[in-house]
């Protein structure tokens, strides 16, 4: 139940991967056709989501702020959505505008216990609490791991606005939290420890949980009226996961398996999926995928160095990096 193992993780691969970022697209030099540069400059963008009249909300986490981007001007600067004194990781956004982030309240860091929350922004830009979700966690503890590890707390890492209900990924609690518009908390899905492959009896928070944890990074809602979650799945090599899960009920109705750790997900309105890993290598140069699942099943993957996330909306499919830039992603990039 990693409180801090995604933005450790993303810290590291960037390090690591420090001389591949020279070549890596920038708002300054656009990658070859069909990965174009829309947008640059941001630090660790984790989320991206469409909003109406052709916005684009951009996550910059690592400098405490969340920005909108005009697609129809993109010369123009970027509004400023939310900043303080936080770590900002999820974000989406109602088709009336009223924005939701999810967010740690405080610096963070390996091993903090800072409050972490779901946040409100209305049209004229006031900001609201609308679920403590570090208390959630502590007073529930869905996933029944133990508690007194540094890390078996609550990571918020994504956010999921819809009718009535916002959901939330927690990347720590290894589940999906459900806050209602009357403020109304419960958690609606709790995803299994990964046993198989190199997580076969790797230590966690208590042997009862011997195992990667499934470490939720994304949730989008498909054309079919279901649950998609893109799984990090610990640090097992192969072991990422996507869910469907039942959007009443949460109960999980299908997982796909075999993909590196995925740090984001997106269901185009035709059914394709599309899944996002910062690590995984295809081809030459930095690590970094997006894999599409077509609706008869059909996987392709492109290179996109040190993606994080992957969105689809106003008929692009763009995809946020750790080199800074939001990349529009073409069909034919596929193959």
């Amino acid at each position: 139940m990693r409180r801090r193992s995604v933005w450790a993780s993303a810290v590291a691969a960037a390090a690591l991967t420090s001389t591949a970022l020279v070549a890596a697209p920038t708002a300054q030099a656009d990658p070859p056709p069909p990965l174009t540069v829309i947008a640059g400059g941001f630090a660790g963008p984790l989320h991206v989501a469409f909003g109406p009249d052709h916005g684009l909300y951009v996550v910059n986490a690592f400098a405490g702020n969340v920005v909108r981007l005009d697609l129809t001007d993109l010369d123009l600067p970027p509004d400023l959505v939310l900043s303080g004194e936080a770590f900002y990781a999820g974000v989406d956004v109602r088709p009336d505008g009223t924005v939701y982030v999810s967010a740690t309240l405080g610096a963070g860091g390996e091993g903090s216990t800072d409050p972490t929350a779901l946040l409100r922004i209305d049209d004229e830009g006031a900001v609201t609490q609308t679920a403590d979700l570090l208390a959630w966690e502590r007073q529930h503890n869905p996933d029944k791991q133990a508690q007194d590890s540094p890390d078996a707390l609550s990571n918020p890492y994504s956010v999921l606005a819809l009718s009535g209900r916002t959901l939330v990924a927690d990347a720590a609690g290894n589940d999906i939290v459900e806050v209602r518009s009357d403020g109304k908390v419960k958690t609606l899905t709790v995803f299994p420890v990964i046993t198989t492959g190199e997580c076969a009896g790797r230590p966690n928070n208590d042997r009862k949980h011997d195992g990667c944890d499934p470490t939720p990074t994304d949730i989008e809602m498909g054309p079919d009226g279901y649950l998609y979650v893109s799984g990090l799945s610990g640090e097992g090599a192969g072991q990422g996961r996507i869910y469907k899960l039942d959007a009443r009920n949460g109960r999980i109705v299908r997982t796909w398996t075999g993909f590196e750790p995925l740090t984001g997900i997106a269901v185009a309105p035709d059914g394709t999926i599309y899944a996002a890993s910062l690590f995984e290598q295809v081809g030459a140069g930095a690590p970094g995928s997006v894999t599409r699942i077509s609706p008869s099943g059909l996987v392709s993957k492109v290179a996109v160095p040190l993606a994080l996330d992957v969105e689809v909306g106003h008929g692009m499919l763009v995809a946020s990096s750790m080199t800074g830039a939001v990349i529009s992603v073409s069909d034919s990039a596929f193959g």
